[in-house]
C-alpha cells in the first residue's frame, strides 16, 4: 500500500507548514494526484487519517483531484488523454509523445485556523 507513504510524505510536508507558519490547526486539505500514481482515493484518505493522528491534521477532511494523463503527440502535435499506462497517441497511433500530466502529487489548498 504505498498510499501510506503518500500520506505521510504530505502530511510531512503540512507539518513543517504549519510549524513555519504558525498554524494551530488544518481543517481541510485538496491535494491533486495524476493517474500514473495509481492511488487508490479511499486508501490515501485512510491513509492521511492514520498519518494525521495526534498532529495538526487530527479529523481534517481530506479532498482529492485526480489527474488524467495528458499526452502531446511529436508527430500530429494532438494533445489528448490517455486512459492507459500504453502511450500512443489516439489520432494517429505515434508512440512518440510527451506526458504532460499524470505524475502529480500535489497539495492544491489547505484551510487553516492559526494560533
Amino acid at each position: 500500500m504505498h498510499e501510506l507513504s503518500l500520506a505521510e510524505s504530505v502530511t510531512n510536508t503540512i507539518k513543517s507548514l504549519c510549524a513555519q507558519s504558525g498554524w494551530a490547526k488544518v481543517r481541510r486539505v485538496v491535494i491533486k494526484v495524476g493517474h500514473m500514481r495509481q492511488v487508490d482515493p479511499e486508501l490515501l484518505a485512510f491513509a492521511f487519517g492514520i498519518a494525521g493522528k495526534g498532529t495538526v491534521m487530527e479529523n481534517a477532511d481530506l479532498s482529492i483531484m485526480e489527474l488524467p494523463i495528458i499526452l502531446k503527440c511529436k508527430a500530429c502535435g494532438k494533445t489528448s488523454d490517455c486512459e492507459s499506462m500504453v502511450f500512443i497517441c489516439p489520432n494517429c497511433g505515434n508512440a512518440n509523445v510527451d506526458v504532460l500530466s499524470g505524475m502529480e502529487l500535489a497539495i492544491e489548498s489547505m484551510e487553516v485556523e492559526a494560533v
